[in-house]
């Protein structure tokens, strides 16, 4: 009759094979996954954990005993009698009376180096025999082959010493024969010799006394050549080691809740992790939520009711406040294990800190922000050079032409003192410039009031030749009190985009009459440019007519620069433009600035 008890509840769809036991190792609970991992039926749950890895169970009493983690590789057969290696990890719970244990099926892993290692111990065997009486010593072909010395060669018990490599190994090799011949101990050694050729290699030296009438009059054994297998098992030690290295270091915490009862289990890492006193710690639900950065809060929360409700899995990052009041960036995921009807009864996972992988990623994302912006600044200032020196060059070299086809001395004059003039708004040009380059060099622009009409007639002035080639006629209305908060660059830079827009799309069919005044109103000074030019249809173009490189005419003149570079300007000084155009009659820019 099966007396074995049942468990309190059967763990389903459980990606991992895992059994919980006490300090007998006596198992507590057993996964699904555990069974089918051991070929074992439902019907059959195992109640020790002898049942599962046999004889390999004695290797977790030191874990119980110290209550420490322990993480080994054991070999198993299975039902058809495979041999089978596995990957154990025992974690003690926060209580030290319970050991989550963890199975991983490493077979194929392992399976081609100890294939590797049970050829290699039937090849390269050698043997020898030590005679006292006759004084004399052995080998066979073997032996001397892996000495690497001739067929014919003739050894002593001396020499035959001074091949192991000097210090430790030779002095390994000269305690055994002691040993064996004063107490006839046999002895079984992997030590390093150096061959007749000055090569290291490693070999497996196995002896035993021959007694006679209770005195040893000799010795004889086997000796192998394990060099190729001995190094393979050093690499795979230290690849061991550096394995369990990552596992420790990894900085992984496991937590196990019931749901039922509210009770939170957290391994030692949890503690370190969040940076919390162990023995304040509140076992409870309510202990990790209140950890939780409050701004991550309502997305860590419903995760986990997303997971309870059988909606997704538990798998989010969210970050936490340490006991310190430090920020930590956490990688949570979990499995939640129900009763027969799917009902959440726990809920098992693991933390791990991310911190530094995130900032590390932060700070690359505001470095590339930073380099975007800049790259913006660039090309915005790329354009404004280009645009605002063509503009006063342009009307350098109008003038120039000017005067050489005048014929008359008396406007010979007035031309020189035009393009002197023009030279002098150059100047400004580049000096306003420089000033540029300064402004896109800080996060933050410092506004300042600035005189509307003289930055007007400054502007007009540097287009001088422009005006009087296009015979335009420009009004100003604005009373020189009148002042906008701005940057006279940026504000120059506006004005001389529109007024030589106007110039370049006037009409040939009347003179050009450009209007400039403005409008108040409780919150902004309104600038209105206003031109009886061709026009602008914005039923087709007002969605790309602040836009680089878009023109709206057959002007040969036309860059599509002038008002995108006008319209950044305007938003950089918190301000915008506004645009009403007919095709024909003429268009009207109203530039809105904050009072």
């Amino acid at each position: 009759m099966n007396t074995k008890k049942a468990f309190p509840f059967k763990l389903v769809d459980n990606p991992f094979p895992l059994v919980i036991v006490d300090s007998t190792l006596t198992i507590q609970e057993c996964s699904v996954e555990t069974l089918a991992f051991f070929e074992i039926d439902d019907s059959a749950q195992p109640m020790h954990l002898k049942e599962l890895i046999g004889e390999s169970y004695k290797i977790f009493l030191e874990s119980t005993e110290n209550k420490k983690k322990q993480i080994e590789t054991i070999s198993i057969f299975s039902k058809t009698e495979k041999q089978r290696w596995i990957r154990t990890a025992c974690y003690p719970d926060i209580t030290n009376s319970h050991f989550h244990i963890y199975f991983d099926d490493v077979s194929d892993e392992i399976s081609q180096y100890e294939l590797s290692m049970r050829a290699k111990r039937i090849a390269k065997i050698g043997s020898w025999k030590v005679d006292l009486v006759k004084n004399t010593l052995i080998w066979s072909d073997i032996t001397r082959e892996i000495h690497e010395v001739p067929n014919d060669f003739v050894p002593d018990l001396k020499m035959a010493i001074n091949f192991y490599k000097e210090g430790k190994h030779r002095d390994k090799i000269n305690n055994a024969v002691s040993a064996c011949m004063e107490m006839a101990k046999p002895f079984d050694l992997e030590l390093i010799i150096v061959t007749a050729k000055g090569r290291e290699k490693w070999v497996r030296a196995i002896g035993e006394a021959e007694v006679i009438q209770g005195e040893v009059c000799g010795f004889q054994g086997v000796f192998q050549d394990i060099d190729k297998i001995k190094r393979e098992q050093l690499r795979y030690e230290i690849l061991n080691n550096r394995m369990r290295a990552a596992i420790e270091g990894a900085n992984i915490g496991i937590w196990d809740w019931d749901i039922e009862k509210n009770d939170l289990i957290w391994d030692e890492n949890m503690f370190t992790i969040f940076g919390i006193d162990e023995s304040q710690f509140k076992a409870a639900y309510e202990a990790w939520e209140s950890v939780v950065h409050p701004d991550d809060k309502e997305n860590a929360v419903e995760e986990v009711q997303m997971a309870l409700d059988g909606i997704k899995e538990f798998d989010t990052e969210f970050r936490a406040i340490k006991g310190c009041g430090s920020i930590a960036y956490i990688l949570g995921r979990a499995i939640v294990f129900r009763d027969e009807e799917g009902n959440p009864l726990r809920m098992v996972g693991i933390n791990q800190d991310v911190t530094k992988a995130r900032i590390k990623d932060i700070r690359a994302r505001r470095l590339l922000e930073v380099m975007e912006k800049q790259n913006v600044k660039l090309t915005n200032f790329a354009h404004v050079v280009s645009h605002n020196i063509r503009s006063s060059s342009s009307n350098i070299s109008m003038l120039s032409g000017m005067l050489l086809d005048n014929t008359s001395n008396d406007r010979t004059l007035e031309f020189i003192e035009m393009i002197n003039k023009s030279a002098e708004k150059l100047e400004e040009t580049i000096s306003d410039l420089n000033e540029i380059v300064k402004i896109q060099t800080t996060d933050s622009l410092d506004l300042y009031q600035i005189e509307v009409r003289s930055v007007l007639e400054s502007v007009i002035e540097s287009i001088n030749a422009l005006v009087v080639e296009s015979k335009a006629e420009i009004r100003i209305d604005i009373d020189r009190s009148l002042r906008v908060w701005g940057i006279k660059p940026y504000l120059t830079s506006i004005f001389l985009n529109l007024l030589t827009n106007s110039i370049k799309y006037r009409s040939p069919d009347r003179k050009l009459l450009v209007n400039i005044g403005v409008e108040h109103s409780d919150n902004q000074t309104v600038i209105a440019f206003n031109d009886n030019g061709i026009g602008i249809d914005l039923k087709k173009n007002g969605q790309h007519l602040f836009g680089m490189y878009k023109t709206f005419h057959s002007n040969k003149d036309a860059k599509g620069i002038g008002l995108y570079i006008a319209n950044n300007q305007m938003e950089a000084l918190d301000g915008r433009i506004e645009v009403k155009s007919s095709v024909g009659q003429g268009s009207t820019f109203y530039l809105h600035f904050k009072k």
